[in-house]
């Protein structure tokens, strides 16, 4: 394609315009080659008058705000360039805003807002009027309550719907959910405030390292949410996995052995892509769900969670093909409203649940098996040495009296008594000989001297 300046150089080219382009024919440039030529090997720059611009001038053009750039031209919108589409002709780079053309003039972009951080909760009122209400009735009870904020945290593998259940609940695109976009990076808080109550959302990245749970993005978490009371918990999964498999459970083990135990307490169980065709052939929906939550519960209540809590049980659909109501909401099957559940959820967590504060000393102590119950140690050395005395005894005792021959008459009895007492007698003496020997032997260096007696005792 080749750019050419629209100027007093071109006088005589005949324009033609219809309704959806303008262009000039090829034909009535034939008497101008040279000027064409050179425009098809380089950019021309212009200033006000006209005048062209050449070196470092033109490069402090463009970057000046407003300047034209490679595809400026005559004024911010590029009406004085042409393009040639072979085919088409020569067509008015003003047809094309991308390139340069109305609306393309260069200049700095307005500065974008960080979603991060705690903002006014504006696209609360683009929701709908029900989902409006449900959200602030369950804010409202919080607020009765003395509350006047709620923190939810955000955990899971990757690609399970984190950053896009944010964004759905916030009806706002806080967190980037692109097809081939690197996961989440770091945990990140989103606080949104309305009528006087703030919400906190907290992202966080998947917990999977390639084939193996991440540490580092554990503690990464723990940092994110230390210092911060953390109201409720929400552990997602998609519904249309129809296991619990080795990685899932070491997920789970690794929340436990970082964050610590405590953190399940305060965990609602949400399964995203919630549809009827999540559930396997000849498995009812329901069946599926219950199915799916009881293997994930199991999961966590043997990695040392959640041991008495219930874990309730929230349904989610981010697509926007997820059905909505006759109010404009989106809902799950069961005709579910499935944003204003969740936040309920939330609320009843937060108002019957102490929050989870993250201590990393704490949190150790907890996971750490070795930690647990040592004061149970002493107590089973103890009982284990008095049993054995126990049976001692009664073997001892059960010797005396008798035999695979039946029992003995009184006075063998107490012979056998007898002789059980003069052989431990003799066995405490050898063991008190024994032990005097070893403590002579380790007290010098050198061995005792031989007595007379003990050198007679070597001649004979």
């Amino acid at each position: 394609m080749a750019l050419i300046e629209h100027d007093e150089h071109l006088e005589g080219v005949e324009n033609y315009e219809s309704e959806e382009d303008s262009y000039i024919e090829e034909e009535e440039l034939a008497g101008d080659e040279e000027l064409l030529d050179a425009a098809g090997d380089q950019e021309v720059y212009t200033d006000d008058d006209g005048e062209e611009i050449e070196g470092e001038e033109a490069d402090d053009e463009e970057d000046q705000p407003g300047g034209g750039g490679a595809a400026g031209g005559d004024g911010p919108g590029g009406q004085g360039q042409m393009l040639y589409i072979p085919g088409l002709g020569y067509i008015p780079l003003a047809n094309f805003p991308g390139l340069g053309g109305a609306g393309g003039a260069r200049g700095p972009a307005p500065p974008q807002q960080q979603p991060e951080g705690e903002r006014e909760w504006s696209t609360l009122q683009d929701m709908p009027a029900a989902t409006q209400d449900g959200l602030l009735n369950a804010l409202n009870a919080l607020r009765d309550d003395g509350r006047t904020e709620l923190t939810l945290l955000v955990l899971g593998k990757g690609g399970v719907g984190k950053s896009s259940t944010i964004n759905s609940l916030l009806n706002e695109r806080v967190a980037p959910v692109t097809a081939f976009q690197q996961d989440t990076a770091k945990a990140t808080v989103y606080s949104r405030s309305a009528g006087g109550f703030t919400l906190h959302c907290i992202d966080t990245p998947s917990l999977l390292d390639q084939d193996n749970v991440s540490d580092a993005k554990l503690e990464g978490i723990g940092k994110a949410v230390k210092g911060r009371s953390v109201d409720a918990v929400l552990f997602l999964d998609r519904l249309d996995s129809y296991k619990v498999d080795t990685m899932d459970r070491k997920v789970i083990e690794g929340i436990s052995r970082v964050l610590g135990p405590r953190v399940w307490d305060n965990v609602l169980l949400g399964f995203t892509r919630a549809s009827e065709s999540s559930a396997p052939a000849g498995v009812s929906f329901q069946q599926h769900v219950e199915q799916r939550a009881n293997a994930v519960r199991g999961a966590i209540r043997k990695a040392g969670g959640a041991a008495d809590a219930e874990l309730a049980v929230v349904l989610m659909e981010n697509s926007s093909r997820c059905p909505t109501n006759e109010d404009g909401e989106k809902v799950v099957p069961g005709e579910v409203p499935w944003i204003v559940d969740l936040v309920d959820k939330v609320a009843e967590v937060a108002l019957n649940v102490p929050p989870f504060e993250y201590d990393p000393s704490v949190a150790a102590k907890a996971s750490n098996p070795n930690r647990r119950r040592k004061w149970l140690i002493p107590v089973v050395l103890a009982a284990q040495i008095a049993l054995k005395l126990l049976l001692d005894r009664v073997m001892d005792e059960d010797g005396c009296r008798g035999d695979s021959n039946g029992p003995f008459d009184e006075q063998t009895v107490k012979e056998r008594r007898s002789e059980l007492k003069r052989d431990k007698e003799e066995r405490k003496r050898r063991a008190e000989r024994k032990k005097s020997r070893t403590s002579a032997s380790t007290s010098s260096y050198y061995p005792p001297a031989e007595t007379e007696s003990e050198e007679d005792e070597d001649d004979f």
